[in-house]
């Protein structure tokens, strides 16, 4: 009895747990159009920042009395930098090694980076004329755009890059005679800037009793956000 009756409930159950599986998935996108779209927008924007890289270097016969050459120069230029609150301050690169000259006795030669960072042009380039009157050597000029300043842009300029993909994205639905459902995917990349070669780096052997002020012209940085995305088209009047 308790077979037959195992067996009536398998009878039963059976058709109903058949009927579960085998509904077929709907499939609300069988006469969906996938678009795939790019669109970008750019902007040139004047470089607002100036780095001015200068060095302290010295050269003799002892290692210590270099080091102590490069250690007042380097201790005098920050103390003046730091009067200055527009411009930043940044030590890197020192060092000290021993030269062998085939025809010459041996040396000393030791030298550490100072760079100036700044928004203010005008009082870095002067800064700069001051400290290479002070021993410290030119070893470059460059400008670039602040950190700050790119991100403002980009923020921007991908709000304007995904406007410009929704129109284009409504225009090729209007064409079609379709109509948006969504964006099924939108991605933002290649945010950056193109900005132009670097200058030649100028480099002395020695530092000039009279340091003689740099001259410099900020350039420009084109800055450029692309969107990419993939959206749904349906028939018209399709909910």
């Amino acid at each position: 009895m308790r077979f037959l009756a195992w067996a009536a409930f398998l009878f039963v159950a059976t058709p109903a747990l058949a009927q579960t599986t085998t509904v077929p998935l709907p499939s609300p996108q069988e006469d969906a159009t996938v678009l795939h779209l790019s669109e970008f927008a750019e902007r040139v924007i004047k470089q607002d920042r100036i780095v001015v890289t200068l060095r302290a270097e010295a050269t003799g016969t002892e290692a210590t009395r270099v080091q102590s050459e490069i250690n007042r120069r380097m201790t005098a230029a920050l103390e003046r930098v730091r009067s200055e609150a527009a411009i930043r301050a940044e030590t890197r690169g020192y060092w000290v090694s021993q030269e062998r000259p085939a025809n010459a006795p041996p040396r000393w030669r030791g030298q550490q980076t100072l760079i100036l960072t700044s928004l203010d042009t005008a009082a870095t380039l002067a800064l700069a004329g001051e400290l290479q009157q002070g021993g410290l050597i030119m070893s470059g000029l460059n400008f670039e755009l602040a950190p700050e300043t790119a991100r403002a842009a980009e923020d921007e300029l991908t709000a304007e890059a995904i406007k410009r993909l929704r129109e284009r994205t409504d225009r090729v639905a209007t064409t079609m005679n379709l109509a948006v459902r969504n964006i099924r995917d939108l991605r933002v990349g290649q945010v950056g800037g193109q900005m132009p070669p670097r200058p030649m780096m100028m480099r002395a052997e020695a530092a000039s009793g009279g340091g003689v002020p740099p001259v410099g012209e900020p350039g420009d940085t084109t800055v450029r956000v692309n969107v990419d995305a993939e959206v749904v088209l349906i028939p018209r009047g399709r909910p």
